[in-house]
């Protein structure tokens, strides 16, 4: 065992203890039994030969979403038969205070040793003995977060492993929206944000419709949510999707961005400048046959006239 784990072993024998006054008169009793092999396995740490007990990886850190349950591991082996009966102690390290949570000795379970955690905390096996000291915690709490001890004691043996867990708030379901619209070509900017969630929440941005490829002059605020998208045009134009992404979970949300349809002559019929097209072929058809009609009515008058001119031209005669 290495020095540094000697002398916590020595501290656990004297500076660990559970305050008998804070337990019920069933656990005074059975914590009093255990408390001299604590001490006497304290002294025995710190000399003699190499552990037969081992549980393993020291200093795992596991993060879990607020509501979730949580596995926290604790396998471990003993190379040395022994018929030796086996305790095991999970702890909670808050600051300078050290609370039980859950104790299995010599075949019986004291699962709810500390308030806080109380009815949420389990072993995995149902014979924890066995090699298998993990346990689950169910319904996590923010307040759950700390460092967890885990404590196995196999007579002469004592060895022990600390985990971290870090309990975090999911990000809540983000809601995208557009802050402006395409308005001259002068850009748009796309907003995403998720209502709770604990931090650092990471945003990103993705086209999913096109070529589903962020324009190339697209400034993505990872930390704000936004997408900047400058001078933008039809090809900006289509479906987007945010993602909001923490250690424990991932939230999206959608928006499609639209275009203005090509700009169109106005229709209104009152003004010379916004007749249609089938109006203005109208107007033209209207004038040609007029003109036609005038000219026709010329060349008739003039046709009868000149008549008249040799009529008269002849009488005289």
């Amino acid at each position: 065992m290495p020095t540094s784990m000697k002398t916590e072993c020595v501290a656990l024998g004297v500076n660990r203890l559970p305050s008998l006054e804070k337990l019920s008169s069933v656990h005074k009793v059975t914590m009093r039994c255990l408390l001299w092999p604590f001490a006497l396995l304290g002294a025995l740490c710190s000399s003699g030969p190499a552990s037969a007990l081992d549980i393993g990886v020291n200093g795992e850190h596991y993060h879990a979403a607020r509501g979730s349950d949580v596995k926290l591991a604790c396998p471990y082996t003993h190379t040395v038969s022994t018929t030796q009966y086996t305790e095991i102690m999970w702890s909670i390290v808050s600051g300078p205070e050290e609370r039980h949570v859950i104790w299995f000795t010599n075949g019986h379970l004291y699962p709810d040793l500390d308030k806080a955690l109380e009815g949420r905390v389990h072993f995995i096996s149902s014979d924890p003995h066995n090699g298998d000291a993990s346990i689950i915690i169910r319904d996590l709490r923010l307040s759950d977060s700390g460092k967890y001890r885990c404590f196995v004691k196999k007579l002469p043996e004592l060895d022990f492993k600390s985990v971290e867990l870090t309990v975090i708030e999911a990000p809540g379901q983000p809601q995208c929206s557009v802050d402006r619209e395409f308005a001259g070509g002068y850009g748009v900017t796309l907003k995403c944000k998720s209502s709770h969630g604990s931090h650092p929440l990471r945003y990103t941005w993705a086209k999913t419709s096109g070529n589903q490829v962020l324009p190339a002059n697209a400034v993505v605020d990872t930390v704000g949510g936004t997408l900047r998208v400058d001078n933008t045009g039809e090809r900006n134009c289509g479906s987007y999707r945010c993602t909001a992404d923490s250690m424990v979970d991932t939230k999206h949300c959608e928006l499609v961005l639209k275009c203005p349809p090509p700009s169109q002559p106005h229709t209104d019929v009152d003004s010379p400048q916004s007749l249609s097209t089938t109006a203005v072929a109208s107007i033209a058809v209207f004038v040609t046959i007029s003109v036609l009609g005038l000219v026709a009515i010329a060349a008739a008058f003039y046709w009868h006239r000149q008549r008249s001119v040799d009529l008269n031209d002849k009488i005289a005669i």
